[in-house]
């Protein structure tokens, strides 16, 4: 699969070019969205012989992780990186 590549910083315009398209048929999905379940979608249509539910439980955890540890960085030292 590959994902668009945005040109000098031209996010404005790529996002106007896929105003009206759906979530799913953008070219950069699923990279926007913070659901597991278009994560697990997306992969397993590239894999199609892994399960959906055991996917969906794995991008939960991995992205609910990835929160965690931003708001860990966060409370620590107030910026976040």
């Amino acid at each position: 699969m590959a994902y668009p590549i945005i040109l000098n910083g031209d996010h404005a315009e790529f996002e106007r070019e896929h105003a009206d398209t759906k979530p799913e048929d953008r070219p950069d999905w699923p990279l926007p969205s913070f659901d597991a379940q278009d994560w697990a979608k997306a992969f397993c249509k590239l894999n199609p012989t892994m399960d959906e539910g055991t996917m969906i439980a794995w991008f939960a955890n991995a992205l609910m992780r990835g929160f965690d540890e931003h708001a860990a960085r966060v409370s620590r030292d107030g910026t976040g990186i």
